[in-house]
């Protein structure tokens, strides 16, 4: 564990007991790895072979509630269809709708997010750009010490974003590299 993709990946990996397991990504759509998502309080496990809880991507400034909350991640160990000399575990960097998915949340856990702009490589493969923390634009508003919460949900706005509100601090950044559009964070809570 570690990369996951041009936009996520973890300084410091978390532990078993900060994986959550028995959750899927509920809805339609795929989310990129290392997003925000949450559980509904009231959910009721909808697989009878899993006993999974459905989780749905957070946006907007909320609580961070321990066993609700956490970072997606999704771990591809299927590459069917792909040319293996061409795909590589990097590649594949969203977590398919309804698919089981780990939710990740801990006190020593480190992440980091990069936001990425569209580009091609060697003229034959495109990739899409993506902000994941909002404010980090060519004069960074994210610094050390700010605290993150879920933003508004999309590779255009951000799925993350500063929220002076420590009720709704989900991480607090302690590193910020405007030149790589960089940004590493802890579990504020």
């Amino acid at each position: 564990m570690g990369t996951y993709g041009r936009n996520f990946e973890f300084r410091i990996t978390p532990t078993e007991e900060e994986r959550h397991g028995r959750v899927y990504l509920s809805g339609s759509n795929d989310v990129p790895i290392g997003v925000p998502l949450v559980i509904a309080a009231n959910a009721t496990p909808s697989d009878p072979w899993t006993d999974a809880l459905p989780a749905t991507l957070a946006t907007g400034a909320q609580p961070f509630k321990r066993g609700l909350s956490g970072i997606g991640v999704y771990e591809h160990i299927d590459f069917n269809g792909f040319d293996p000399s061409l795909t590589l575990y990097s590649d594949r960097d969203l977590i398919p709708a309804q698919r089981l998915v780990q939710l990740t949340a801990g006190p020593n856990t480190k992440v980091v997010f990069t936001n990425t702009a569209d580009r091609t490589f060697m003229g034959v493969r495109n990739y899409k750009g993506r902000m994941m923390v909002a404010g980090m634009g060519a004069t960074p508003t994210v610094k050390v010490g700010d605290l993150l919460s879920p933003g508004t949900g999309t590779d255009a706005g951000g799925y993350w974003a500063v929220n002076a509100t420590a009720a709704n601090a989900w991480l607090v950044v302690t590193n910020v590299d405007a030149a790589r559009q960089l940004v590493e964070a802890e579990f504020a809570v």
